[in-house]
């Protein structure tokens, strides 16, 4: 499901930026995403997504990146989670969702592929260092900022992982109740504080307070809750000791700072050696500058129920969708869009493909002739070029529009199991069949 929605989101992209008038041209440029790197711990590595790096635009403007460029066209950053709960969308579970958020601003810190601890409301507090404040005397501080006369009035969400049961059994003989969810912690902190979303309880979604969850997803739902008038902290934790499955949740918890000499090399290549814990103010130049996000709905939202997944109509051939968009004025709207399809649902879909799963049964000389046919034809050229950028992200790395492949990183990412040999061989394959692609190295 990554492979695809990851394919469909650079493909709508790059053919709306290439159609855009002259006066409304826009460069997008990709910079906060799931996968950055090869992630360090037990996990094999990112799913396929829109690397850091993916530019979207005419390609002209494309090839003056990092240039001056023309009045008429805007640079924007945009940050993006192809899928918010993929095991949810693989089985048809509430909630999953594809996200991303358009700004104006400059970006002036990338994120560390790597977990992040959260500390977030709907409702504005003054930054602390969560390194010298304990769990309930961030409740009591995020109690305040919404004018509840006591912390034991909170819900603080949390994934349902082993390394949050300590965190959990603290703040709920304080009082504090706390909501969980197997998979998906992106859209809770969106509409944190909202004020029509209700737990049977009566109590409203108030806070995260020490949910541990990707990088990515705390960036893409900070966006909006700033918007909205809410305030985030993150401190990266070490994903090497969070992912260990041989200890206890205490120790888990305990061990979150624990980092490891490539973790504390990452943090220190993000420049946060010496303020581990930030907002929002320290990734984007002016997180009010022009933007917008939007999150499409792929099953049912359990939060906003109105907010129905996809659906197929086979008598009219139309797909509808609802989106939830928030924008840098803190306007909330859902959209309900339908699309006609040209022929039918099922060559929609099968347009939608990735050009993988084509070859993924294919070896040797019928690969070979396989990509050599696709790269024949300008419009799945195209494709095949997106498909391979958002495979290989962590094996690659982007020049203007060519490319440089990471041989050692794709040894890596295969004794790992984050690839396969049939990866190997298409790029390979891909390599030698359009050099132009790519830039030589020693």
């Amino acid at each position: 499901n990554d492979r695809t929605a990851a394919q469909v989101m650079a493909e709508v992209l790059q053919t709306t930026t290439e159609t855009l008038p002259m006066g409304e041209e826009v460069l997008i440029e990709s910079t906060i995403t799931e996968g950055v790197r090869i992630k360090p711990g037990k996990e094999a590595g990112g799913n396929p997504t829109i690397a850091v790096g993916a530019l979207f635009g005419k390609e002209e403007h494309r090839q003056q990146y990092g240039l001056p460029t023309a009045r008429n066209v805007s640079l924007l950053s945009m940050g993006n989670d192809v899928i918010d709960g993929t095991t949810k969308s693989i089985k048809g579970i509430h909630s999953s969702l594809t996200a991303l958020f358009l700004t104006e601003s400059n970006v002036k810190r990338h994120l560390p592929d790597i977990y992040v601890q959260r500390w977030m409301g709907g409702a504005y507090f003054e930054e602390f260092n969560p390194r010298e404040t304990n769990l309930l005397d961030a409740a009591e501080i995020i109690a305040h900022s919404y004018g509840l006369s006591r912390p034991d009035k909170l819900s603080s969400f949390f994934l349902d992982r082993k390394r949050h049961y300590p965190a959990m059994d603290i703040l709920n003989n304080a009082g504090i109740t706390t909501p969980f969810d197997k998979d998906g912690d992106l859209f809770p902190a969106i509409i944190l504080g909202f004020e029509d979303i209700h737990f049977p309880d009566g109590r409203r979604l108030y806070s995260m307070i020490g949910d541990i969850g990707g990088s990515a997803e705390w960036a893409v739902g900070v966006l909006p809750l700033v918007w909205r008038g809410g305030q985030a902290i993150g401190m990266l934790t070490s994903q090497s000791s969070l992912t260990r499955g041989d200890v206890s949740p205490e120790q888990l918890w305990n061990d979150r700072f624990h980092y490891t000499e490539e973790e504390f090399m990452l943090i220190q290549d993000a420049r946060f050696e010496q303020k581990p814990y930030f907002s929002i103010k320290d990734i984007l130049d002016d997180p009010f500058a022009g933007g917008i996000s939007a999150f499409g709905c792929i099953t049912d939202n359990y939060y906003l129920p109105f907010m129905e997944g996809v659906k197929t109509n086979r008598e009219d051939n139309t797909v509808s969708v609802n989106v939830l968009a928030v924008n840098s004025l803190g306007i909330m709207e859902c959209w309900q869009l339908k699309f006609k399809c040209n022929h039918s649902l099922e060559n929609t879909a099968r347009l939608m493909m990735s050009p993988k799963q084509t070859l993924a049964d294919l070896e040797g000389k019928e690969l070979e002739d396989a990509i050599g046919k696709m790269l024949k034809d300008d419009k799945i050229r195209k494709r095949y070029r997106i498909f391979f950028n958002n495979e290989y992200y962590p094996a690659l790395i982007p020049v203007h529009d060519k490319l440089v492949i990471l041989h050692k990183a794709i040894n890596t990412l295969i004794e790992r199991g984050a690839l396969q040999e049939k990866d190997r061989e298409i790029i390979h394959i891909t390599s030698r069949l359009v050099d132009d692609w790519f830039i030589s190295y020693d």
